[in-house]
């Protein structure tokens, strides 16, 4: 619960922000109530025009208001700002943000987004993401849409804190949501291509919109782009220093990497249709298909130390081409076709492949009935990953993975909105989404011990996980106008949500390192008695209330203090191995609620050349959903953290100096500490001749038992603990900010000359769960810069853009490393995700 003293601190902002509402003189008295597009028509009326700061519209309620009416804490991110930037997938557009980190990882569930500091970890399927992304009003809870590329979006709205009236079932932590651009009133028709120098990418979009007949228009938009890799593989061939004369011969040599540099390719397009059969109904389609290839999971991340001497090691052998540091080069070599081939879904040739494939439909219908309006929302979405790579890091790939998942989805909203002309107004729904996920992999865990003479595999194990799950919600807000000044809103989501999760190994071999043959296994705790299966049920209900007081004392003014609360359903971690002696507490982890106040102050100033908006939060989080690596025992632990206090305040500001001056500042401070969670350590490897007697590595100590002595497992080794009480979760930096402005300069009234410039701040950060020191991001700057030059109506133009300028490498995820815990009493190497260096890249496009 929020503390006495956290109430203070926000009630002292409180006051702040209500003096604040008066810092400027009055543009107007009248309360501004209106819909955006009645905001942003007056708005073009007023003097001195084009001084002023264009009119943001949002839709963070789900339905047209102006940035400075809403009172929600929002991010807004034009199609302008998207291009200026060069922002083509989430992870680019999450770096235009303070406070939001977007890691694109691959592997398991695809992906990690940070917003404040609040995120799930990217290493365990069947994780849904404490940020969720709203693609077009359809929600996408999977790190999955953190691998996919963005295009031909209108608008890009970030809201930060928990969110559970609006989008989809319920999110604690924020919603991105993500607004494609729809069809033009007349013909139209653009043509864009555009080339990155360093990473030699090649990038060519087009669109055609305009009416198809009376009532109906529509939008064809298609991006295909091909990226050489700025990321460099310097695998290099060898003798495999793993190699038994049990082994086919094939297996004593190493290829090395077949492609040195680590490439994709990608081709996406959406269909839009608008039918307006009459003046009070209306209905849009979306279809949005994608397809990736690359290179597999593996090589989204490279080892990033710390390492005993210059090079990384795999079970104690280093490799002779590989480094230790976080940076544009890796080592990730291919296998020989004799151990492809001996999988049942791997390619014949060894050759590492990744393929990603989505599909994503939306259809949103709003009909007009008198004093009401009532939508529909209709969303199916299927995403599928199929991937072959090693997951060591290193040349000697002894440990490679098959995996192929997918994740299929159905929504449907129903909400009546009134539109009544008196003080009261209000809003219900009903939300029902079906998930369906399927989990397949293979793990060759080593060569050296995993290779069975008697039927030619080299895999421990083969597994299939399939997860259904069923959510049932139902929601209200209430609005009323206490006077013209001030409304007071109020409503709730209840939400019931079960999970089936069916867990069983097609194949497994018993290893050292893990026992994975449990076809004969009876599991106790299944549901299912069947041999060899682990079948477990999650059921959870949850009701978050929300209260907010808006004031507007003036036009472009407004104060809001909002109570708000959210949830994200508990389940099962699909990428946890199966073993003999597993339990459903080796899978389940429970739901996540957050519960806390915030306060915003938004408003034009200086004749609408200045937009300030701002918001002092304090939330708590109860059972963040955490998952780590155990590089030693390799398994996965999922858990629950007990407790997290958040308070924080953010700033935005956007100046228009003059008409040809822009300058824009955001500054974001983030406290984020954990309270009672005592989580896994990093891995340390400390062999049972020193069990007794070895120290414990930093921040870590060791489980005892009841009389005071040290826990030993088994296998005669100890087990380690941390102790995160104090400390901030992953990917949460305290400060984070960014300053930019754009000039914009008339050229012989014949062309328009267009320069920007940004710098993008972040504070340092552990990028892992389990905050192994080498995991430490140090504090750093990114710079981007831009030059356009277009005729004056918009015709044509050619843009230079650059991106990272300062070449910065840094961390967005990090783990435990396969193979890299094989040195006694010396902290276990790490595997990280780095951020794309330096961007140089030329654009022209043309508009019909």
């Amino acid at each position: 619960m929020v503390t006495v003293k956290s109430g203070v601190f926000l009630s002292g902002v409180s006051a702040c922000a209500l003096l604040w509402a008066d810092l400027a003189p009055a543009r107007g008295q009248t309360a501004d109530g209106a819909a955006g597009a009645a905001i942003a028509a007056e708005a073009g009326q007023r003097a001195d025009a084009a001084a002023e700061l264009e009119t943001v519209v949002v839709t963070a309620r789900r339905r047209a208001e102006g940035l400075l009416e809403v009172p929600v804490s929002v991010s807004v991110l034009t199609a302008g700002d998207l291009d200026r930037n060069a922002a083509t997938d989430l992870a680019k557009i999450g770096e235009l943000t303070p406070g939001v980190i977007v890691a694109n990882y691959k592997g398991n569930s695809g992906g990690s987004i940070a917003v404040r500091g609040i995120s799930s970890s990217a290493n365990q399927f069947g994780f849904e993401q404490a940020v969720s992304v709203a693609l077009d009003g359809v929600q996408f809870s999977s790190g999955r849409i953190a691998t996919v590329g963005f295009f031909d979006l209108e608008q890009v709205e970030v809201l930060k804190g928990p969110q559970a009236l609006f989008f989809g079932k319920n999110s604690p932590a924020g919603v991105i949501s993500l607004t494609s651009a729809g069809p033009t009133p007349e013909f139209e028709a653009s043509l864009r291509a555009g080339y990155e120098f360093e990473g030699d990418e090649l990038l060519v979009e087009g669109a055609v919109s305009g009416p198809l007949g009376d009532r109906l228009s529509g939008r064809l938009a298609v991006r295909y782009r091909k990226l050489e890799g700025w990321m460099f593989n310097d695998a290099q061939p060898v003798a495999n220093p793993f190699f038994t004369p049990n082994q086919p011969a094939g297996a004593a040599d190493l290829p090395g990497a077949y492609d040195n540099r680590v490439g994709d390719e990608e081709l996406l397009g959406r269909l839009t249709l608008v039918f307006e059969p009459t003046d009070t109904f209306d209905a849009t389609l979306k279809v949005l298909v994608a397809a990736l290839d690359d290179q597999g999971n593996g090589l989204a991340s490279q080892n990033i130390g710390p390492c005993v001497g210059e090079q990384p090691r795999v079970f104690g052998v280093p490799d002779p081409f590989g480094e230790c540091r976080p940076d544009n080069r890796l080592t990730n070599g291919a296998r020989p076709p004799v151990i492809a081939q001996a999988s049942p879904r791997a390619p014949d040739d060894g050759r590492y492949r990744g393929e990603a494939d989505l599909i994503a439909v939306s259809l949103n219908a709003d009909w007009d009935i008198g004093q009401f309006t009532l939508a529909a929302i209709s969303g199916y979405s299927q995403v599928s990953n199929d991937s072959y790579s090693g997951i060591d890091q290193t040349t000697f790939t002894q440990v490679w993975v098959v995996d192929d998942n997918e994740t299929a989805a159905f929504s449907q909203e129903l909400r009546l909105q009134s539109n009544f002309g008196g003080p009261f107004n209000f809003m219900v729904g009903g939300y029902y989404q079906n998930v369906d996920e399927t989990v397949y992999n293979e793990v060759g865990a080593l060569d050296f011990l995993g290779f069975n003479p008697a039927n030619g595999r080299y895999a421990s194990y083969e597994k299939l996980d399939t997860l259904d799950g069923a959510t049932y919600s139902a929601f209200a807000q209430f609005t009323y106008d206490l006077t013209d000044q001030l409304e007071l809103s109020a409503g709730a989501r209840y939400t019931e949500e079960r999970k089936d999760a069916r867990i069983t190994n097609l194949y497994g071999t018993n290893t050292p390192l893990g026992q994975f043959d449990t076809a004969n296994t009876i599991f106790p705790d299944s549901r299912d008695p069947s041999p060899g299966v682990l079948a477990a049920r999650f059921k959870d209900t949850n009701v978050s209330p929300e209260v907010t007081l808006t004031w507007r004392p003036q036009r472009d003014r407004s104060v809001y203090v909002a109570y708000k609360t959210g949830f994200k359903s508990g389940g099962f971690g699909l990428s946890t191995f199966l073993q003999t002696n597993s339990t459903i507490a080796d899978f389940d982890f429970d739901s996540e609620e957050a519960e806390g106040f915030e306060i915003g102050a938004k408003g034009l100033f200086f004749d609408g050349r200045l937009r300030l908006t701002s918001t002092a939060f304090l939330y708590d989080f109860e059972n963040l959903q955490v998952s780590s690596y155990d590089a030693v025992a390799l398994r996965y632990q999922v858990d629950n953290a007990g407790a997290l206090e958040q308070k924080g305040i953010d700033l935005d500001a956007r100046l228009r100096v003059n008409s040809w001056l822009d300058l824009r500042f955001a500054v974001a401070y983030v406290r984020n500490r954990f309270d009672d969670f005592t989580g896994q350590c990093y891995t340390f490897n400390i062999p049972a001749s020193d069990a007794l007697t070895a120290d414990a590595p930093p921040n870590c100590s060791f489980i005892l038992n009841p009389d005071g002595s040290r826990f030993v497992t088994g296998a005669g080794t100890p087990v380690l603990q941390q102790v995160f009480d104090g400390r901030a979760p992953a990917r949460s930096p305290d400060w984070s900010g960014n300053v930019g402005l754009t000039v914009n300069l008339p050229v012989m009234d014949r062309f328009d000359l267009q320069l920007t410039g940004d710098a993008f701040y972040s504070d340092g950060y552990f990028a892992a769960e389990t905050m192994a020191p080498s995991t430490f991001q140090d504090s750093f700057w990114r710079y981007n810069a831009g030059l356009r030059l277009s005729d004056a109506d918009g015709r044509w133009d050619i843009f230079l853009i650059g991106r990272n300028l300062s070449n910065e490498f840094y961390l967005t995820y990090a783990a435990d490393r396969t193979g890299g815990s094989s040195i006694p009493l010396v902290i276990g190497e790490q595997r990280g995700v780095v951020a794309r260096g330096r961007e140089v890249v030329v654009q022209a496009g043309v508009r019909f």
